[in-house]
């Protein structure tokens, strides 16, 4: 099942790509951070349905969350890179102002507007509290996955050192707002993840392909940060960012990334100057 969050509540993307608004008491957002699985959203009474693109989207987690991620953990990433694994993984925080509102374009930043790459990445959402956890509790509170692009600055990457400045950027931190039941399609490891610009095909990978898996992951992250419901936790993107043919992204660039059966998170490139108005004016319609 794929659930969407609603300004009106919490939707189900039908088959047919009709959204069925569900009765159920809370956001999307705070249904998840409770802690309950989302097949459990299956015997919600349907209150009304509606064309996709009748629908307005809203943020998948609350504002504030945190959103967490990794470098290099997919086996691609590392053949296609000739890098070394590190004797520690690269854990960063991006900047809760990052956050991307649904179809808010990716602004090139005028401060550093010639080396910004995408990352099409699994992006698992923590329905429960986290701290020095078991892999296991950590597999057991994965409570959603989505689409994300971990959208990254890497002039600022290597001028710094810093991944969270180069990724913390406005807008840089691209989210779906449709949810995937993890316990559905075989796992994490079955799920294909794909990225696109302008149509062609740049990443393609599979959640197998990950180094750390991700349980693995949240616990290894955990004996450091406590981890809240409502967190998020990038996975790491596979082989094939612009970085490694410096192939930056420009204005006017469409990026797109596929999870599994879920609506792509697309994610329009514009300039810095053309981002303001469309911050002003945009409201997204269709699931993303």
């Amino acid at each position: 099942m794929r659930y969407l969050a609603l300004e009106a509540g919490i939707g189900r993307l039908e088959d047919d790509g009709s959204v069925a608004v569900l009765d159920a008491p809370a956001t999307l957002a705070a249904y998840m951070g409770d802690g309950r699985r989302l097949d459990e959203l299956g015997s919600r009474r349907v209150v009304a349905r509606s064309a996709a693109d009748d629908v307005v989207l809203a943020p998948i987690i609350e504002p504030g969350s945190a959103t967490w991620g990794i470098g290099l953990n997919y086996r691609s990433k590392q053949r296609a890179t000739g890098r070394e694994l590190p004797d520690h993984p690269t854990l960063f925080l991006k900047a809760p102002s990052a956050a991307a509102r649904p179809h808010e374009p990716i602004a090139i930043p005028l401060s550093a507007p010639e080396c910004v790459d995408y990352e099409g990445e699994i992006a698992v959402v923590v329905g429960d509290h986290l701290f020095r956890a078991s892999t296991s509790e950590a597999e057991r509170a994965v409570v959603a996955l989505a689409a994300a692009n971990d959208v990254t600055a890497r002039d600022v990457m290597r001028s710094t050192g810093n991944p969270s400045l180069a990724k913390s950027f406005p807008g840089f931190a691209q989210l779906g707002s449709v949810a995937l039941d993890p316990h559905a399609y075989g796992g994490v490891e079955a799920l294909e993840l794909s990225t696109t610009v302008n149509g062609e095909v740049r990443q393609h990978d599979t959640g197998a392909g990950m180094i750390l898996a991700v349980g693995e992951l949240l616990a290894l992250l955990s004996h450091y940060v406590a981890l809240c419901p409502g967190d998020v936790v990038l996975t790491g993107t596979p082989a094939g960012t612009g970085d490694e043919t410096k192939t930056y992204l420009v204005s006017g660039d469409v990026v797109e990334v596929r999870l599994g059966d879920l609506p792509p998170l697309r994610s329009d490139v514009v300039a810095a100057e053309d981002a303001r108005h469309r911050h002003d004016d945009e409201r997204g319609t269709r699931p993303t």
